[in-house]
């Protein structure tokens, strides 16, 4: 049976436990963006090109551990070097030309043809680090309520047709895939960090994410409501949600206006499996 207002703790109503959640959620999340350590680092990114999606595959088929890539000369803006004798990743550079229109202001280009250029990722260079994104520490430990919470999970997502499996998920932690209904756990991380995981997972269904939606939106939607469930049951994921959800809402927006989706996705899912605590 449901357990009674009066039983949980600190004695608020679910309503208040959310509330307070996802007030806790906000001002975690804007204490990192207002750091100047993570202003430092979204000055650093906003330096780097945005790649097509062509050239991002062919990164990943020349160097598939690539994480930052940059030219030569960017790099060297950047203040680090391209270590001797390392070997570039080929991408491909369009040639453009300015195209004069009567009466319009804004410059317009047509591409005649492209080019080849050569990039090289972080570790083939050398010099002062590059300031890091706020970094997300694992939950620990494999408390009783996380435990019991995570075979409860389990139970509403086969209730809701979806298919589940621990299965090798590196780098990430684990995945939905909508179009097999399909969520799998990464078999790296147990405990109730597996349990935050498999939450997160479960908001991307219960949200109806798909893979064709922003990323920051709903990465923010199913980390935040993650950790709405888990403070629910007691359970803290601060460390681990309040980097990962500033790294994907850098505009402060994207919190604001997923903040009831956050609430509806968190109150779905505690009702779905309430009744079984």
């Amino acid at each position: 049976m449901p357990r009674g207002e009066q039983d949980r703790p600190g004695g608020l109503s679910p309503q208040e436990k959310t509330r307070h959640a996802i007030q806790t959620l906000e001002e975690g999340v804007e204490t990192i963006l207002a750091g100047e350590g993570f202003a430092d680092y979204l000055r650093v990114m906003a330096r780097f090109h945005a790649y097509s999606s062509g050239n991002i595959l062919l990164i990943h088929l020349q160097r598939p551990d690539a994480t930052q890539v940059a030219g030569y000369r960017k790099w060297k803006e950047l203040g680090r070097q391209v270590k001797r004798g390392e070997k570039g990743i080929t991408i491909l550079v369009p040639y453009k030309h300015k195209v004069q229109k009567e009466e319009e202001e804004e410059e317009h280009y047509t591409v005649s043809g492209f080019g080849v250029a050569s990039v090289f990722d972080v570790s083939q260079t050398e010099g002062p680090p590059l300031p890091e994104p706020p970094q997300v520490v694992f939950v620990a430990g494999a408390s009783d309520p996380g435990m019991r919470l995570y075979v409860d999970l389990l139970d509403y997502l086969e209730g809701q047709g979806i298919r589940t499996a621990r299965e090798d998920t590196r780098p990430a932690n684990g995945y939905f895939d909508p179009f097999r209904r399909h969520v799998a756990i990464g078999n790296h991380i147990d405990g109730d960090q597996a349990t935050k995981t498999l939450l997160h997972e479960t908001a991307h269904v219960v949200a109806g994410h798909t893979l064709y939606m922003d990323s920051p939106d709903v990465e923010t939607v199913a980390e935040s409501a993650a950790y709405v469930v888990l403070n629910f049951y007691g359970l803290d994921s601060s460390g681990y949600t309040f980097p990962y959800v500033a790294g994907w809402a850098t505009d402060r927006a994207v919190l604001k206006r997923n903040l009831d989706a956050i609430q509806t996705t968190a109150h779905t899912i505690i009702e779905g499996i309430e009744p079984r605590h």
